[in-house]
């Protein structure tokens, strides 16, 4: 299964993968950046921001930085992802791509339904990077423009989350730098109005009891999707081994 985009080719299924990882870590996200959000909509509606302006635009430009970022960030992921195994093994890396994300998505489904915290360890590769660019967050956290609010909302986007790496070692199984993109693109589509609505209403997005419940089952469904693509990529490999084995042993035992 191609993931994504490949070749002018749309695979739709792989396409609701991000989706779904998004929708399933929606409470994960409020948690992470509910504070962020809640910083920018206190400068907004407190005085010190612009005057008479209403909020919603300025979380969207926000939020639409953040999705930049990650297109960025999946781009060059899925680039470096697709090189790497395909010098590890040329025959076989696009079939270790998919084994990969695949065993990715498994992971990021037993973290949602907390079975597996250890994926929270994979945040502290992004910590160095977030300690050179907090003093510019804090720079671009009271926005005073649309333009300024975009800027640290593409900050905001590379701020450490074990879900967005989580997305971007998905993406990396892609076969093309716009289809890492593409992913990612979709993951932050995905998280986009619950970010919104989070910095518009406050906490009482929070306190949506449905959303326990729903994350659950979407993570449910991650998981079941990722062991179903480990079982057919073992079933594919089987047969294509059955297949190359298959002239040599006619040639030893003809008919």
């Amino acid at each position: 299964m191609a993931l994504g985009i490949c070749n002018g080719h749309v695979d739709h299924f792989s396409v609701l993968i991000p989706l779904l990882l998004a929708l399933s870590s929606l409470l994960h996200c409020l948690g992470m950046c509910g504070g962020i959000v809640g910083a920018i909509s206190f400068h907004l509606t407190s005085g010190m921001g612009p005057a008479r302006r209403p909020i919603w635009p300025f979380l969207l430009a926000a939020n639409l930085g953040r999705l930049v970022s990650y297109a960025i960030a999946g781009g060059l992921v899925a680039s470096f992802g697709r090189t790497l195994f395909e010098t590890l093994s040329p025959e076989y890396g696009h079939t270790l791509l998919q084994g990969f994300a695949a065993l990715i998505l498994v992971g990021n489904g037993l973290f949602l339904i907390g079975r597996f915290p250890e994926m929270h360890r994979i945040e502290r590769l992004g910590h160095h990077l977030w300690q050179g660019l907090e003093p510019l967050a804090r720079r671009f956290m009271t926005p005073r423009t649309l333009v300024q609010a975009f800027g640290f909302g593409m900050v905001w986007g590379w701020f450490p989350c074990s879900l967005v790496y989580g997305a971007l070692l998905w993406s990396s199984g892609s076969c093309s730098a716009l289809s890492g993109a593409a992913v990612m693109l979709l993951f932050g589509l995905g998280t986009l109005p619950v970010m919104v609505s989070a910095g518009w209403l406050g906490g009482a997005v929070a306190r949506v009891g449905g959303l326990s419940r729903f994350g659950r089952v979407t993570a449910l469904i991650l998981l079941g999707i990722g062991i179903f693509n480990l079982f057919v990529l073992g079933v594919n490999v089987h047969n294509a081994r059955l297949h190359a084995i298959n002239p040599i042993v006619n040639c030893l035992m003809p008919p």
